[in-house]
């Protein structure tokens, strides 16, 4: 498990893991430190708060909507 402490005195370092982190483990090279990015689905009914969804939902759900006027116009 990532020592939440270690990793915040990493960062404030300068060490950014965010773009080298994943399911495997992998060795900091600045401080030595074994990483992984452990993550959780989480499922909700209702509709989360605008700045908790992704930046891209409201870019799919148009070019959802022009797929399905695409397919309307082509039968």
């Amino acid at each position: 498990m990532i020592n939440r402490k270690e990793l915040a005195i990493c960062r404030r370092r300068g060490h950014e893991h965010g773009a080298l982190l994943g399911k495997d483990w992998r060795r900091c090279r600045w401080c030595g430190m074994w990483l992984r990015e452990v993550t959780t689905i989480e499922e909700r009914r209702d509709e989360p708060p605008k700045d908790e969804q992704s930046p891209f939902q409201d870019l799919d759900q148009r070019l959802g909507n022009l797929a399905k006027k695409k397919e309307g116009k082509t039968k």
